[in-house]
């Protein structure tokens, strides 16, 4: 049987985070290159003339475990010849816990049995997934497969298709309009989760993370008769 697996991540507010980790993220992202300080830019980071900087710093935090939050976990399975999908959604900051414990549920005591599915989810969603759970407290109720290249307990169909070359991989959204394959919903991307789940238009959000769990699976589909 195969598990897809997905995920949708947010940052945390770096306002609320204390001073060293408000210190690092600014580091990363902003010192070398804006003429304001951390401390200028903590009083109004919603200032018009800031929304570049402020998207870039939300996007660093998003993608980091240690600075983001996952407010869905979207899986399917094909036990019955079809892909059977269901999604875990966090509609508060305090609901990430829960989502991480229904999605050990779910994978509790079956990994053997299954073969992850995923695109780019050796790099991203499975080390994101453990690390926010470390972080929330939550314990794993297995093991995840994390090797490279033992594809029959994780398929990452990015990896496999760019040879395991992070730097010749090809966008999901751009290979399923290659296979002719629908992405959606229409003009969504990963950039309008966080708007999204602020303004609680989370059914949205778990559409859009079941699509990409949908289109994962279809492209799987096709590229294992060639990549085995």
């Amino acid at each position: 049987m195969n598990v897809v697996l997905d995920i949708e991540v947010i940052p945390r507010e770096l306002r609320r985070e204390s001073r060293k980790v408000q210190e690092y993220v600014w580091e990363k992202v902003a010192k070398r290159e804006e003429p304001l300080s951390l401390d200028d830019y903590l009083a109004a980071p919603e200032l018009p003339e800031r929304a570049e900087l402020r998207e870039r710093i939300e996007r660093f935090m998003a993608l980091k475990p240690e600075f983001g939050r996952i407010v869905c976990i979207g899986m399917g399975h094909d036990a019955k010849s079809v892909l059977e999908k269901k999604a875990f959604t966090a509609e508060r900051d305090e609901d990430e816990a829960r989502i991480l414990g229904e999605f050990w549920e779910a994978v509790k005591g079956q990994q053997r049995d299954w073969r992850f599915v995923t695109f780019n989810g050796l790099a991203f969603d499975v080390p994101y997934i453990l690390k926010r759970s470390l972080f929330a407290g939550v314990r794993p109720s297995t093991t995840l497969a994390l090797r490279r290249f033992a594809l029959d307990s994780h398929y990452d169909v990015m990896q496999v298709l760019s040879n395991w070359d992070r730097f010749d991989a090809v966008r999901l959204d751009v290979l399923a309009d290659l296979f002719g394959l629908q992405k959606g919903p229409k003009g969504m991307d990963g950039s309008r989760v966080y708007p999204l789940w602020k303004e609680g238009r989370f059914k949205e959000i778990e559409a859009y993370c079941l699509n990409d769990v949908q289109i994962t699976y279809e492209i799987f589909l096709k590229v294992q008769e060639y990549f085995r």
